[in-house]
């Protein structure tokens, strides 16, 4: 697959993981195939941020995609981090609605990076930055 179609693509499964999936499907097959859906978030992400690393890319967007990365990674984490506390049952409200509200804020920062990332991807690749040089 083309690059260009990969990184739209992670911006679709990311969209689809954090809006779509748990909500309105269900505990009892959404989280399974949201937790799919991150796992397969994450091995996109380090596979598009390896694959700019290779590129003759600008070095912002080399820097935003290791950062989803990081996100994705941490997205992981957390998200293992609110299965346990739901399997285990334990009554630690403040720290599953804390860790709850920084899955979701951090998967919509990886939304954001995802798609700044297609899109500056699609500019590079079509020549459409120009520097700009100025005669002081």
């Amino acid at each position: 697959m083309k690059l260009w179609k990969r990184l739209y693509n992670t911006i679709w499964l990311a969209f689809f993981a954090c809006v779509l999936i748990p909500r309105w499907m269900g505990e009892t097959i959404g989280l399974p195939i949201h937790g799919l859906l991150g796992l397969i978030l994450l091995v996109m992400t380090v596979g598009n941020a390896r694959k700019l690393a290779r590129m003759p890319v600008p070095a912002r967007l080399k820097r935003i995609s290791k950062v989803t990365t990081g996100f994705a990674v941490f997205q992981l984490a957390s998200g293992l981090a609110l299965g346990a506390l739901r399997h285990l049952a334990l009554d630690l409200p403040l720290v599953a609605s804390i860790t709850h509200g920084v899955h979701i804020v951090i998967a919509l920062a990886i939304l954001a990076q995802a798609s700044s990332v297609a899109t500056v991807y699609d500019m590079w690749e079509e020549k459409e930055f120009q520097e700009n040089k100025t005669d002081a």
